[in-house]
């Protein structure tokens, strides 16, 4: 990673002065990677994650919280032992909390490898003194948050602690890196340019950053990339009351707060703010001059997370508000579980040994499938399993499935075309043996060609509709399944969805997880309109699990593409999903 420039002294004095400039610059991207990333910001901004529940106030295992200060003296005014010590004594009211502090004038500046190691979730408050801080420091906090073993929570000024600046610059880098094949991006190399000044920018510029991906004679890819600079055209209007708006009101981070409050004393930032595009805007902030920020947003890093939240100047009374102290203990509730969570992946019982990803189609095949299957195999790494793609069919014999606890179908429309009479034979055997069956989206596809798999499906494909936002809910009869555990009752998800002739409810050895609310979208899209495609009503499964014939058969309708396999829940509900067919019992 390159070394990031220190801000001087008078940066952070030009920050307060609000004026506009030009600056120059060259646009590297070409015009099909701006595209795509402004839709993958896009997407990301608006889809409500899944993945959001209750925050979890039972927890058995305290999540170890360090709030880390700079501990300028003007804090005194408001907060007599400081506003680190301040937050840290409120957190350390809640009992599932173990909150510490530590500051700049520690030795080791309280950020000691023993320290981090025993932390999940590092609270930073930095203002006037980033550059005093190593970048060998910063590198290894951001290291622990792409393990996962770590989240970061920057506050106020904080954008510019290295600690963030070395997030964003790493997302960037991970926003180009995605859009290569997961084999392809162990090669990367990664270099920054900085085109724009570190001083405040226009209004009229755009937080798009400038890149060119290219493939070196090696084999290697050199991504050029500009450096994000983390700054915004505005701030620093005194003591001005903001209005602050939920915008993700099932998110844990808001839970239990209000949907719009007033903060009375603010110091004011006005967008654009020079980030990455974030996952999740959560919050919205808004002064009275018209100016507007982004004021709770979070980004995905590696395995990890970092949430930036916007108020909490050092000497106005923002923390004795009890609206942004209910954010900041939930966002260390939340944050906390996710790190401690991702431990819990080394420890899970009931994985397969070995899996084999089956994607052949013989009719439509969708083009996102190479890069879900790269998914698999990535999931397979992390997970500790080894997992197989294949689109032969010979590889469907006895011998060769014996090797296999899972065999998972990703969009194989019209699966009997695609084995012949002994391959089916084989797999019906190689299933009814005791193993496990996966099949995502359209592996329930035309597949009327095979009277076994239709039995075992229990349905087939009417129609579809566009790709669109909807409501899933967790079906009742699923109860308290631990396929379902921990999901809220209902969520709303991206996806590409499935009409089916029936239900599968009520056939034999099913229990159905989740179902699709028709009332949240419009589930036909004009294509089968035409030609007489029907909805299904209020009994829409959208993933079910089935005992059937000595095997476990596990389906989800998520799999169009990898959009709603890389959010949070996606991920659990696939991983699930695969342990069940695996065999196991939790």
């Amino acid at each position: 990673m390159p070394k990031l420039p220190a801000f001087p002294k008078a940066y952070i004095q030009a920050l307060c002065n609000d004026y506009s400039a030009r600056f120059f610059r060259v646009t590297l991207l070409f015009g099909a990677l701006i595209f795509f990333s402004c839709q993958v910001g896009l997407f990301a901004q608006e889809n409500i994650s899944a993945s959001k529940g209750k925050v979890d106030n039972d927890l058995t295992k305290p999540i170890r919280v360090l709030v880390w200060d700079e501990q300028q003296l003007e804090q005194k005014k408001v907060y007599p032992d400081f506003l680190g010590n301040h937050l840290a004594q409120h957190l350390q009211q809640n009992p599932n909390l173990l909150v510490t502090s530590a500051n700049l004038n520690q030795p080791g500046q309280g950020l000691s490898k023993e320290v981090l190691d025993e932390t999940d979730v590092l609270i930073w408050w930095g203002h006037v003194q980033h550059e005093d801080v190593p970048q060998e420091t910063a590198q290894a906090i951001v290291d622990r948050v792409k393990e996962g073993r770590l989240s970061l929570i920057a506050l106020h000024s904080a954008h510019w602690a290295l600690p963030f600046r070395t997030a964003m610059e790493e997302r960037a880098i991970q926003d180009v890196v995605n859009m290569l094949p997961i084999r392809e991006r162990d090669k990367v190399i990664p270099e920054f340019i900085q085109w724009r000044s570190n001083v405040m920018p226009s209004r009229r510029e755009s937080p798009r950053f400038d890149t060119r991906l290219e493939k070196r004679p090696n084999g290697h890819w050199h991504v050029l990339l500009e450096r994000p600079t983390s700054v915004f055209p505005a701030c620093c209007t005194p003591m001005q009351p903001s209005t602050v708006r939920v915008l993700l009101p099932e998110h844990p981070i808001v839970q239990d707060v209000p949907a719009t409050f007033t903060l009375p004393e603010t110091e004011m930032y006005d967008e654009p703010f020079h980030v990455p595009a974030p996952d999740e805007v959560i919050l919205r902030e808004t002064w009275t001059g018209g100016e507007s920020f982004r004021s709770g947003m979070t980004w995905r890093l590696g395995r990890g997370h970092v949430f930036y939240f916007r108020p909490g100047h050092e000497t106005y009374r923002v923390f004795t508000e009890p609206e942004p102290l209910k954010i900041l203990e939930n966002a260390c509730l939340y944050l906390g579980g996710e790190v401690q969570a991702e431990a819990e992946i080394k420890t899970l019982k009931g994985l397969p040994k070995k899996m084999l990803v089956f994607s052949k189609t013989s009719w439509y095949r969708h083009p996102a499938i190479p890069m879900i299957n790269d998914h698999l195999v990535h999931l397979g790494n992390v997970y500790g399993f080894e997992v197989e793609v294949t689109e032969d069919a010979e590889d469907f014999t006895d011998a060769k499935l014996a090797a296999y606890d899972v065999v998972l179908l990703i969009s194989t429309t019209d699966i009997g075309k695609s084995l012949d009479a002994t391959q089916q034979d084989a797999f019906i055997r190689w299933y009814r043996s005791g193993k496990g069956l996966v099949a995502m989206h359209a592996a329930g596809v035309h597949h009327d060609t095979w009277d076994w798999y239709s039995q075992l499906f229990g349905t087939d494909f009417d129609s579809d509709s566009e790709y669109v936002p909807a409501r899933v809910a967790v079906d009742p009869a699923a109860g308290s399944h631990w396929l379902v555990q921990g999901l809220p009752a209902a969520f709303t998800l991206d996806g590409d969805w499935l009409n089916f002739k029936r239900s599968v409810r009520g056939l034999p050895g099913v229990t159905v997880l989740l179902t699709l609310d028709e009332t949240t979208y419009d589930p036909v899209r004009p294509q089968f309109k035409k030609s007489g495609g029907k909805p299904m009503g209020k009994d829409h499964p959208m993933a079910w699990v089935r005992e059937f014939e000595g095997g476990r058969f596990a389906y989800t309708m998520i799999g169009h593409d990898l959009r709603p396999l890389e959010t949070q829940f996606g991920e659990q509900h696939l991983m699930r999903m695969i342990r069940w067919a695996a065999g196991a019992k939790e």
